[in-house]
């Protein structure tokens, strides 16, 4: 019996402890997988930053020259300034000036837009109404500042272009790191979940191994806890015999007495 019941309870500590580390498994994963996009996103945002302060510089340059009645094109100097912010960081493939209709004026470096995304990218930087944009398509960001003339009208847009890998390596490294916190965070939760299940249930362990041996010899020893609920369980079993046997008495004497009869 009590070989049967050791078995009972290691089947119900194994379930119980898979069940509670599938459940924490499962919330792990599914919060690396939102710190995953999350952290793309905010890797983004952040090398869009970046690349507004060259976009910055281009603006301030196109807006000295416009206040002298100069357009864009007829501005000495714009490409070479274009070339220079695009080979001082390697990062930008593309810096890319437009009309304020999205057709090009002025670019620097080989990398030219995808006509998959041009359309996009156009609707995006000069049709949303935002001065700075940023526009994800997976393989690209780009990014888009307005240049505004004198009067305050739209007078075209620069747009940079990077290709995302160079900054979803950082990202796959943090996540990599992410992922081995994740991993000693359940490994840790798995060795004292194990103690802890064991101690919740050692109560019932020793009521159900109580029961089993009330009705064997008093002599085997399972352990204090087990000794007082069995003795517990004897007791209340006298006193209910006890009553029982009262109980029966009174009935005996209450028929007795109907019949006239002594008892």
């Amino acid at each position: 019996m009590i070989v049967s019941g050791w078995t009972v309870f290691r089947e119900i500590y194994a379930k119980v402890i898979i069940s509670i580390l599938f459940v924490i498994g499962a919330m792990l994963l599914l919060q690396s997988s939102l710190n995953h996009l999350k952290l793309r996103a905010l890797v983004a945002e952040a090398t869009s930053s970046r690349l507004q302060i060259s976009a910055a510089a281009i603006e301030a340059a196109i807006v000295r020259a416009d206040s002298l009645g100069f357009a864009i094109d007829e501005m000495s100097g714009l490409q070479d300034l274009i070339d220079r912010t695009q080979r001082r960081d390697p990062s930008i493939a593309q810096i890319l000036i437009v009309s304020p209709i999205g057709a090009s004026i002025l670019s620097s470096g080989s990398q030219e837009i995808p006509h998959s995304d041009r359309d996009q990218l156009m609707r995006r930087v000069l049709g949303s109404g935002d001065s700075v944009t940023r526009l994800d398509v997976g393989p690209r960001l780009y990014t888009g500042r307005l240049l505004y003339d004198s009067s305050n009208a739209v007078m075209g847009a620069v747009i940079l272009t990077t290709p995302t890998e160079s900054f979803i390596y950082q990202s796959r490294l943090t996540f990599h790191r992410m992922t081995n916190a994740y991993l000693i965070i359940f490994g840790m939760i798995s060795v004292m979940i194990i103690p802890f299940i064991i101690l919740q249930f050692s109560s019932v362990r020793h009521a159900y191994q109580a029961l089993a041996l009330s009705g064997e010899a008093a002599s085997v020893q399972v352990g204090p806890e087990a000794d007082m609920l069995r003795e517990a369980i004897a007791e209340g079993d006298a006193a209910f015999a006890a009553a029982e046997a009262e109980f029966e008495a009174l009935l005996a004497e209450g028929r007795s007495a109907a019949r006239g009869t002594p008892a």
